[in-house]
């Protein structure tokens, strides 16, 4: 070999030694936009990352709907595209069914594990191996203006759904609220979420633990029965409600127009109290119970988010620093401390100066102790997508709840639920 060929040889190996090693170091991590993360915490803690760690990181962030839409079609096609994606607590059991996710029980350290919230963290296990690191601590929680209830001489919140319809009248009587109830439905997933309290909070679901259909039934119907006269008989909610994504429907609370929003996420109270974003600082304050049909009924969702690594995934271990990073301790209580996030380990909850900002904790652990996960099928991206146009067919009143609740029904006949034929 010539010396001028032994250089070039040298050279080229060099290079593409150094392209592999830099490949290695790349990932690319897709997440929804937090819901009220409005000062870019996550982009800031993983410009981070990438200083300290030296692993650059495509980081893709875009509205939950269009994540949802890239990453259920990539990992259909065979994956390859994103190295840490969303893993929403409605796909559990279609991911573990798939093989799509790598389990993470070799990444982890036990002690890991363990400090993280048990239910947050079974609620992305199959089988004994760890899917997913929640993100997200996302139980939703009844806000309300005290101080428009106080004007109006209404001593206590709401109880009940009847209670809610009577409280919004005297509000917009009196002209203290111009739409007392603030909501988001919109045709998009969210308006599913919305759906699935109001079904709980009647006392029922779109199956039983049978498996049988329920959500053709007198009490799923009147849940979406009284959604419509929320809106179009009592009028009080905004008309605009079905245009409204949930940040939209926490502005109006924030803006003074509505008095009450019964699913809002944990940094509503935050929100609500910073002057540059509010003008109801110290109005906005956490109920210690939720609105239902009695109090035997009361639900909340409980919606967690975690990080996941597609099997075919070619930088795991670069994406498993990046998970391990963002879901740290430290970085947990930053954004609590920022955003009034729900932290994601359980240690946090006892931390002095945690508690001392946020006295209100107290009342979410009330309401959280009815909380609720969506319902778990396989099929769930699918049932959301019919279930979103038949209940806005409701709501603008091209169709009866009824009507609407039988095409949904219609939709599940013939599905399995957690491998549980369903039938009426």
């Amino acid at each position: 070999m010539t010396r001028r060929l032994f250089a070039w040889t040298t050279a080229t190996l060099m290079i593409a030694a150094l392209a592999a090693t830099a490949f290695a170091q790349q990932i690319t991590v897709i997440m929804p936009r937090h819901e009220m993360d409005l000062v870019g915490m996550w982009e800031r803690q993983t410009e981070q990352f990438e200083e300290e760690t030296g692993i650059d990181v495509e980081f893709i962030q875009m509205s939950w709907d269009e994540v949802a839409n890239k990453v259920l079609t990539d990992l259909a096609a065979g994956g390859g595209t994103y190295d840490v994606i969303e893993f929403d607590n409605g796909w559990v059991s279609q991911f573990a069914a798939t093989g799509w996710l790598e389990p993470l029980n070799d990444y982890a350290d036990p002690a890991y594990l363990d400090a993280l919230l048990p239910g947050l963290l079974s609620t992305f296990s199959n089988d004994g191996d760890v899917l997913g690191i929640p993100w997200n601590n996302d139980t939703r929680f009844f806000f309300y203006n005290e101080r428009m209830l106080n004007e109006a001489g209404i001593d206590t919140p709401p109880r009940t759904w009847d209670e809610v319809v009577e409280q919004a009248t005297v509000l917009q009587e009196q002209g203290i609220a111009e739409s007392p109830v603030t909501d988001y439905w919109n045709q998009e997933w969210a308006l599913a979420n919305s759906f699935a309290f109001y079904l709980y909070s009647f006392g029922t679901s779109y199956f039983d633990d049978a498996a049988n259909i329920t959500i053709d039934e007198p009490q799923a119907v009147a849940a979406l029965q009284f959604m419509v006269d929320m809106l179009r008989e009592h009028e009080i909610v905004t008309r605009s409600a079905v245009t409204l994504s949930q940040e939209a429907a926490a502005d109006l609370l924030y803006r003074g127009t509505s008095a009450f929003f019964f699913q809002g996420p944990p940094v509503t109270k935050n929100y609500a109290d910073d002057p540059a974003r509010s003008q109801v600082v110290d109005e906005v304050v956490a109920a210690e119970w939720l609105p239902a049909v009695d109090a035997d009924t009361q639900a909340t969702l409980t919606l967690p988010e975690a990080f996941a690594i597609p099997a075919s995934s070619r930088n795991k271990d670069a994406a498993w620093r990046y998970i391990e990073y963002m879901i740290s301790p430290e970085r947990d209580r930053e954004r609590a401390v920022a955003l009034g996030s729900l932290p994601l380990f359980t240690a946090l909850y006892t931390d002095p100066d945690l508690l001392r900002q946020y006295p209100f904790w107290e009342q979410f652990g009330a309401q959280s102790a009815v909380a609720r996960p969506l319902p778990q099928v396989e099929w769930y991206d699918e049932l959301v997508q019919t279930t979103i146009v038949q209940v806005q067919r409701a709501l603008l009143g091209s169709q009866t709840a009824q009507e609407s609740a039988d095409n949904i029904a219609a939709f599940m006949e013939g599905r399995e639920v957690e491998g549980t034929p369903l039938s009426r």
